[in-house]
């Protein structure tokens, strides 16, 4: 058992020292990197969380962090990012299972090479953006463990320590990213009721749990800096953003949602989609006749997919989600029995996208024995985009708001992988180590060429 565990430990620190390596690149980049680092030549400490609290925003804890290593200790930064960004390995496992092995870890870990260069780059590897989004994200999955451990596995929390520990991380995790705190709001309270309903019983340390995540959201959404953030973001980034209606709203976002999936979010798509076929086909035999119709049409929509992109048409007909802006939707769909060909063209890339993720979730849903929590895992992905919808910076924020959803859609391919024992195949790890390793490499050696420049 010694030895076992010397062997792993050694794994855990060779693998750190890799990720550690490619952090030996980044620096403080021009734009907000900046403005944190010289921001402690106009304020101290206390007095710049005030300031930021009552002016800007309720970050606090992402806040403190960008004003303490900001401030010449970049250094003591690349050590913690390369231990929340293994940990964020070990943590998307530690949800799915209790005894987490070092090739589960690693495999987690290489999911993130399925992140866009954008995704990857502003939410994990920019200074500014993973305190605000890695950071955050590990600290919720900490927290969120031992509700894991109660729905999943029916086992109550134990240890105080351990309890206390999830209580402060959690709030402060809370308390630093908005979708954050509403994914765990939302996953502690439907584990609690889902258990009660389920097993007639409750837990009261994780009641305890939901509530200090509760008070962390409340000091984030209620500090006095938001309403002003958003008078000055509207004012820079979206003028009149505030008198739009609520269908104006929903519009733009449902543009916006379908783009940053099908662009920004493409490769981890693909990726879950690949691996919800490949188990699909492992039981065709026990598959009913519509079931089967609906994988055979779902594989062929995937073959479009992949066939688009390796021909490089991400311009044609499925991708053109702008086109719809030339025409009054509500008008057009009222009066569609009148055939208006170049509307018809333009709603294409939506029908075919809807049908695409309808039949990937219902394809998700037959292939785990654990449908409830993936399902609401999907959802939750789907949820922190939405929350973009109010947001005046939907269009300035980049894709950095994609960081919780695409961590979201690993815990989901985690659990297949885990569920089907995907990783003790030799071709799987063949085909997935060569892509996410050339998609992060081409990300470094851009900046080892081109000098290190955040893709935001």
């Amino acid at each position: 058992m010694v030895e076992k565990n010397k062997h792993y430990i050694i794994k855990l620190a060779v693998l750190f020292i890799c990720v550690y390596s490619f952090h030996l690149i980044i620096k403080v980049a021009p734009g907000d990197d900046t403005w944190f680092s010289d921001v402690s030549d106009q304020f101290s400490f206390l007095s710049y969380l005030k300031f930021r609290y009552n002016e800007w925003s309720g970050r606090m804890p992402a806040e403190a962090a960008l004003y303490y290593f900001l401030d010449g200790r970049i250094w003591i930064w690349r050590i913690i990012n390369t231990g929340m960004i293994v940990s964020l390995g070990y943590l998307i496992v530690r949800i799915i299972k209790e005894k987490v092995q070092f090739r589960e870890i690693l495999a987690a870990i290489l999911l993130l090479g399925f992140f866009s260069h954008s995704i990857m780059s502003s939410g994990l590897l920019w200074i500014t953006g993973s305190m605000n989004y890695l950071w955050p994200i590990c600290g919720a999955l900490f927290a969120m463990i031992p509700f894991a451990d109660y729905s999943l596995r029916g086992r109550f929390a134990k240890g105080n320590t351990r309890l206390v520990l999830c209580g402060i991380i959690g709030l402060l995790s809370a308390c630093s990213n908005e979708q954050v705190a509403l994914c765990m709001i939302s996953f502690s309270v439907i584990s609690i009721f889902h258990s009660f309903f389920t097993n007639k019983s409750w837990d009261i340390k994780l009641m305890f749990l939901t509530i200090i995540f509760v008070t962390g959201a409340l000091i984030l959404f209620l500090a006095p800096g938001n309403d002003k953030r958003y008078i000055a973001e509207t004012a820079t980034w979206f003028p009149g953003f505030d008198l739009l209606s609520i269908k104006d709203h929903i519009y733009i976002g449902v543009i916006w949602i379908f783009n940053k999936t099908t662009f920004e979010m493409q490769y981890i798509i693909l990726m879950i989609s690949t691996v919800s076929i490949v188990v699909m086909y492992k039981k065709y035999d026990k598959m009913r006749l519509i079931q089967s119709a609906l994988l055979y049409v779902f594989s062929c929509m995937f073959l479009i997919v992949v066939f688009t992109k390796i021909m490089g048409s991400s311009t044609s007909l499925l991708y053109d989600f702008t086109a719809i802006q030339k025409f009054n939707f509500g008008y057009e769909i009222s009066h569609i029995w009148r055939l208006n060909f170049d509307f018809l063209v333009a709603i294409v890339p939506y029908i075919f996208w809807i049908l695409y993720y309808m039949l990937l979730s219902f394809i998700i849903f037959l292939v785990t024995d654990r449908s409830l929590f993936v399902i609401l895992t999907l959802l939750a992905s789907i949820a922190t985009m939405v929350v973009m919808f109010v947001s005046p910076t939907i269009y300035a924020s980049a894709s950095r708001v994609l960081t919780v959803a695409s961590v979201l859609i690993m815990l989901v391919i985690v659990n297949i992988f885990i569920r089907f024992n995907l990783l003790s195949f030799k071709v799987t790890w063949v085909i997935f180590c060569t892509f996410s390793t050339i998609n992060i490499l081409t990300l470094f050696i851009s900046w080892v060429i081109h000098g290190y420049t955040p893709v935001l």
